[in-house]
């Protein structure tokens, strides 16, 4: 048995308040429980120092981080598997600590020396990796760090438990949008973009302070970037937060709502022109909340429009409902039961004869999958949806096709050609705003984050640039609201 360097700090403390005669007494170290060595092929692996009371034998030290990872699911890993009458052999090594999430490549470490209760649950060393020799003398040059890569075919992360038919998480986000944050069409160093277009920027942003293998780069450079990980997002010591999110997806602020933190650069002409730009970068956030756009004079913030979709009465888990709904599918070959995470961040997606989404998205909306419109309680049916996905792309398409027209309009006018041309350093004006709304309803999925929003902006800029150019609006466009509101979703005021 092995017994915690705590003891002799104990002993001392104790010492010390003996020979002051305290009469109160304050404990300043516990002694802590007996570990057990590791067994002979553990490779070093040390696991609980107490499997009952859950007590890692790293809590000892890292009690902040012991008591967080408490309240996750890889704390109760093992009994989960043992109670789900599905337990078999090979799952075994994703229930327990072992070779999976680190950097060991012996599978006979951990519990695969010894199944033993001290192995059972994904502990601290299932990601950070083997304990022993840390344990057994502190110090900063043997701490064994985790890493945040993750991939399918790389060890020492996520990607070695969460991935595969039964846990497909991974093997999604390796072709979604998240895994393409940090390409060669990316690699800037500007520390700006890095904070939502790299893990570790965001991390750095976020004020995470936690080290880790990918942590530190060249000088904000572009070696040793990653892009939106597994551990992004997800704290993987646990949070308040359901599914381990490091901040919560049901709150209507850019500021502390998880997927907004990123998605909201340049979402209003204000912080475009303060980046130098005249056009959206990432606005879903503040078009989901009507926050999004410029709001011609005599429009303002107040008459803005939140749809069902930014209503957290109505859709409490925002961008979230839609982008990571999950599906369900049979293979077509083996008839087996296929499911899909919702990790490929697809709200509308093409889907195969199985009922899962297709890995090349190019389908017509006939083709496109509505379930994540009718489960949330939006919709009635996948019809009723894509009817009302059709309508709005058509009225607001219809509205910045004129948009276009006008603005070409003016551009056609010697005195007032100028106008049109951005410039932070010449006043904004209403030929230069309707260009702003029209990146926002030209970008991808703008229309149906909040197509009562986007047809009002587009008709407000429309009737401005007509009574500031003198520009005459073709007869076939109404500038009154077309689209049918439902009832949770005013003409006009903020709703709350």
């Amino acid at each position: 048995m092995m017994r915690s360097r705590v003891n002799s700090l104990a002993l001392l403390s104790l010492a010390s308040l003996l020979a002051t005669a305290c009469t109160s007494e304050k404990v300043v170290y516990r002694d802590g429980p007996n570990y057990a060595q590791p067994t002979t092929g553990a490779a070093s692996f040390v696991g609980y120092s107490d499997e009952a009371s859950k007590k890692t034998v790293c809590g000892s030290c890292h009690v902040e981080k012991q008591a967080k990872w408490a309240t996750t699911k890889h704390a109760s890993a093992w009994k989960d598997l043992s109670s789900s009458g599905t337990m078999q052999t090979y799952c075994q090594p994703c229930h327990t600590v072992g070779q999976n999430g680190n950097p060991s490549a012996d599978a006979k470490a951990g519990f695969g020396d010894a199944a033993a209760a001290q192995y059972h649950d994904v502990q601290c060393e299932s990601c950070h990796g083997a304990g022993l020799s840390h344990v057994s003398n502190p110090s900063l040059t043997n701490y064994p760090l985790a890493s945040i890569a993750a991939d399918t075919a790389a060890k020492n992360g996520c990607g070695e438990c969460h991935s595969g038919t039964h846990n497909p998480f991974v093997n999604e986000w390796r072709v979604s949008g998240h895994a393409d944050t940090w390409t060669t069409s990316h690699n800037s160093t500007d520390p700006y973009c890095q904070s939502c277009h790299t893990g570790q920027g965001a991390l750095a942003t976020w004020g995470i302070t936690s080290n880790y293998v990918e942590k530190n780069n060249t000088s904000n450079g572009t070696a040793n970037m990653l892009g939106a990980t597994c551990a992004t997002c997800h704290d993987p010591h646990g949070s308040a937060n359901k599914a381990q999110l490091r901040f919560p997806i049901n709150t209507a602020s850019t500021e502390t709502n998880l997927c907004m933190k990123c998605h909201q650069r340049r979402g209003t002409f204000q912080d475009a022109i303060a980046q130098g730009r005249n056009s959206v970068h990432s606005p879903e956030g503040p078009t989901l909340l009507g926050q999004a756009g410029w709001f011609p004079p005599g429009m303002s913030v107040a008459d803005s429009i939140i749809s069902t979709h930014g209503n957290v009465s109505k859709n409490p888990n925002l961008c979230a409902t839609c982008h990571v709904a999950k599906y369900a599918g049979t293979d077509p070959l083996t008839k087996a039961a296929v499911n899909s995470t919702g990790h490929r961040f697809l709200a509308t997606p093409c889907v195969d004869a199985s009922g899962l989404p297709t890995l090349t998205q190019t389908c017509a909306v006939t083709a496109m999958s509505f379930r994540s419109c009718v489960a949330s309680g939006c919709h009635g049916t996948e019809t009723l949806a894509r009817a009302a996905f059709n309508t709005a792309t058509a009225r607001v398409t219809l509205l910045n096709n004129e948009g276009t027209r006008l603005v070409n309009l003016i551009k056609a006018i010697p005195a007032k050609a100028a106008d049109c041309t951005f410039s932070a350093t010449k006043p904004y004006n209403s030929c230069l705003g309707l260009q702003f709304n029209q990146s926002v309803v030209t970008k991808v999925g703008g229309i149906i984050h909040n197509p009562f929003l986007l047809e009002q902006l587009m008709v407000a800029s429309i009737t401005q640039v007509k009574k500031d150019y003198g520009v005459t609006v073709s007869a076939n466009i109404s500038l009154e609201p077309q689209l049918k509101r439902p009832p949770t979703v005013p003409l006009s005021g903020t709703q709350h």
